[in-house]
């Protein structure tokens, strides 16, 4: 009896978890059983009837360890815990793993607002979501708060506010921040608010329509507009929202699709009875059956801080289905029902999103040659010496001159990695010395990434030639060849005294190159270059502000007198950056929690000093 049969016979027959790892003891894989040592002797029973890639991982499986659970639901989290740890390289793993956007109404408060969150809180508020687009519930939320007029403003500034806002006199916010309406007024408001989210809006529609007629006859006619008004704007949205389901109740609509050796897993939204998108998901099947993939996928997407749904449909049944339904009613905290649908309304749904799965893929195909076509072509337009298939991009951000901090982003066949992005403190340079801290951020990346064997096939900073001189430098004092380098900077027309600036395109700059190239604004090739560079930029400016929180920056407002750290952190909370506080005029800065007329005056003229 070989060791790893004896291995086996002494797997114990609780539930648990089992890890698959090779002679080197890297975990292969990681999975989950109510009977430890029944579920692993089946993989090496029937060999046959298995696949080409299950066969490839048992034949590299040298060892099992083996932790046993008190439950099989306390399987299900280990197995999850230890896939994020260890990364093995036959689990599913959902790499395109982020927080879709929801709308929070915060009802525990005394006047309640909507804010974009990502994050599902277990706090009293409710939730309402996801949205597949951002951009579609910026729209969504200016649409509710244009029929529906709540406060706009964060709870700092609207506890602190002395007078109403200009959305007040603007007839978009009712006042509660001085007591313009008491809050069983706004309450009203809400009950709204919450009825139109809820998709209740026939009930809202009669009960706006009582509310309209009320006021007609009390001779409230201005009153009696708006609510004809809000009539009106609900008529519109309902004309063109598409009903999918009659129950109304959130579900989320899992569809699935195999090709070959590529997975498509396609959630599609539906909220209250309406589709509100969805979104696909590519996995290598690893040669996992359906069900396991599938159950791996819910296992991963579902978390405490995502909204989950009252109702998942599925294809095919997964193994531990109850479990699941239970875990995931313990973590929303009301029942949710795991369904697979056989005929009628559900099983529609079911197929819809099963056929969004398959169209996904197709896309995603046709998408990756294009990327393929892009690629090839940036590499005969700037005269490269490799396929641009791995670029790294860098950015340096800074206030004041003062302390900077650096950005490093990855992207690998036209795509961000993410697990390969790098955050650098400056330590040697001090000032605005822009050349000097991209010189140390280079050389601390490059140096280990020598040693490591770990070199990009081109790199991209922001900048002119200076920068290019400058990584160029660094290179050779490392004796790096054959990695392509590339600086981007803006090609800008000065106009009038004003200085209104054109943007005409941008300028590559090329070790071998003299004059840069020119790439026209609607080239396909600079919006590859752009998206790249301007990651870099967000990365850096995101880590800089997170700095800068933490009061490691040290910023010009603290010279102005009489401006201590919590005043500079209300006018930084207010104006969201020091540019927006030097343009702001006296009144604006008098609008600031905790400024006084006499603070706001010497903040405006530290910044103004001929206008004393």
């Amino acid at each position: 009896m070989n060791p790893l049969d004896q291995r086996i016979d002494y797997l114990p027959t609780n539930p648990g978890v089992y890890l698959f790892k090779d002679r080197k003891g890297m975990v292969l894989y990681v999975g989950k059983a109510g009977n430890i040592k029944h579920r692993v002797h089946s993989y090496f029973q029937r060999t046959e009837e298995k696949d080409a890639k299950t066969l490839t991982m048992l034949e590299k499986v040298a060892d099992i360890d083996a932790i046993v659970t008190h439950t099989e639901k306390e399987a299900l989290i280990l197995e999850d815990n230890l896939i994020k740890e260890h990364h093995p390289r036959y689990n599913v793993k959902l790499r395109d793993d982020k927080r879709y956007p929801c709308l929070r109404l915060s009802i525990e408060e005394e006047f309640p607002t909507l804010s974009i969150v990502r994050k599902i809180k277990k706090d009293r508020s409710l939730y309402f979501g996801p949205y597949s687009s951002a951009t579609s519930l910026r729209e969504t939320l200016k649409l509710i708060r244009r029929i529906f007029p709540i406060r706009t403003c964060h709870n700092t500034r609207f506890l602190n506010r002395i007078r109403p806002c200009i959305n007040y006199e603007m007839g978009q916010c009712p006042g509660p921040c001085c007591g313009k309406i008491d809050p069983v007024q706004y309450r009203e408001i809400i009950r709204q608010t919450r009825m139109f989210l809820e998709g209740k809006n026939r009930d809202l529609l009669a009960r706006l329509k009582r509310k309209m007629d009320k006021e007609s006859e009390q001779l409230h006619f201005e009153k009696a507009a708006r609510s004809r008004d809000q009539i009106e704007h609900i008529k519109k949205v309902i004309e063109k929202q598409k009903i999918v389901s009659r129950d109304f109740v959130d579900q989320d609509v899992i569809g699935f699709y195999r090709e070959d050796h590529t997975v498509v897993i396609h959630p599609l939204f539906v909220r209250a009875g309406k589709l509100q998108g969805g979104r696909g998901f590519t996995f290598p099947s690893m040669g996992l059956p359906d069900k396991e993939v599938l159950s791996s996928f819910l296992r991963q997407y579902y978390r405490e801080d995502r909204f989950i749904p009252e109702r998942i449909l599925i294809p095919q049944s997964i193994p531990e289905q109850g479990l699941a339904e239970e875990w995931l009613t313990e973590m929303k905290g009301k029942r949710v029902w795991i369904l697979v649908p056989q005929k009628g309304d559900k099983k529609e749904l079911l197929q819809m999103a099963c056929d969004n799965a398959e169209k996904f893929l197709i896309a995603k195909i046709d998408y990756e040659e294009e990327r393929v076509k892009l690629l090839e072509a940036l590499k005969e337009r700037l005269s490269l010496n490799r396929t641009p298939k791995r670029v790294e991009a860098f950015d340096i951000s800074n206030l004041q001159g003062g302390d900077a901090v650096g950005s490093m982003v990855s992207f690998e066949d036209g795509e961000p990695t993410k697990e390969r992005y790098r955050h650098f403190r400056i330590k040697t340079v001090e000032g605005a010395d822009d050349y000097g801290m991209m010189y140390e951020v280079l050389l601390r990346r490059y140096r280990r990434a020598v040693e490591e064997n770990d070199l990009p096939d081109m790199v991209l900073l922001d900048g002119g030639r200076g920068h290019l001189n400058v990584a160029q430098e660094v290179f050779k004092e490392l004796g790096m060849k054959g990695v392509d380098l590339l600086s981007l900077a803006k090609a800008r027309r000065v106009g009038d005294r004003r200085f209104h600036i054109e943007k005409l395109g941008e300028k590559v700059f090329h070790p071998q190159h003299k004059e840069p190239i020119v790439l026209g604004k609607q080239s396909p090739l600079l919006r590859f270059l752009d998206r790249i560079r301007d990651e870099a930029h967000r990365f850096a400016i995101t880590y800089h502000k997170k700095v800068r929180k933490k009061g490691t920056i040290r910023s010009v407002l603290e010279e102005i007198p009489g401006i201590g750290k919590t005043r500079q952190s209300e006018l930084l909370k207010y104006f969201g950056s020091v540019e927006k506080i030097k343009e702001a005029p006296l009144e604006a800065l008098m609008e600031v929690p905790k400024m006084t007329p006499k603070s706001a005056r010497s903040v405006y003229d530290f910044f103004h000093p001929k206008q004393k």
